[in-house]
């Protein structure tokens, strides 16, 4: 159980936590195994769920074009990119969005390895921050902070790609 919760305490969502409030998180925690290749989450299915990775790497991979295009030679390979892998060593936490409201999940999540780790269930959370006020008001915050990095940087990207299709746009009208 020590090592779980100097795990949780490493990861920016449950920051700031102490012994104790990682102790009562724990109760909501459910362990999960995921094999090799197999897909944790898919992009555009509704979650409920947040997952913290004990063990194992997962992929990060994003469609890169909309469900209603189509193209006769569009490659598979070419329409889904992997963005990223996330490990325990990283104290990777993902589908958080999904404890705040019921929307459609933004990526597609597959094991790389064979992968344990932790599931908090929207409704479960829900309760635990009703239950206990202050442990509630910290994971929030906390929250709030990842999901605003996450934005900011999402905003940059944006940033980047506009000036690069500018470019592109400017160079192929000359």
């Amino acid at each position: 159980m020590e090592k779980d919760i100097l795990l949780l305490q490493g990861t920016d969502l449950f920051a700031n936590l102490d012994s104790g409030q990682i102790k009562t998180l724990l109760n909501i925690c459910r362990k999960i195994k995921f094999s090799e290749d197999e897909i944790i989450m898919k992009e555009g299915a509704i979650g409920d769920s947040l997952y913290i990775i004990l063990e194992g790497t997962v992929e990060v991979i994003k469609s890169l074009v909309i469900s209603d295009f189509s193209e006769d030679d569009y490659r598979e390979s070419v329409k889904n990119k992997v963005f990223t892998k996330l490990d325990e060593k990283s104290h990777a936490v993902f589908g958080e969005i999904a404890l705040l409201e019921e929307c459609q999940r933004t990526a597609t999540i597959r094991a790389v390895t064979n992968c344990i780790l932790y599931e908090i269930k929207k409704d479960d959370f829900l309760q635990l921050i009703e239950t206990d006020g202050t442990l509630g008001c910290k994971i929030l915050l906390n929250l709030a902070r990842v999901v605003s990095t996450r934005l900011r940087k999402a905003d940059e990207d944006t940033i980047k790609l506009t000036t690069v299709l500018s470019i592109i746009l400017r160079k192929s009208s000359s």
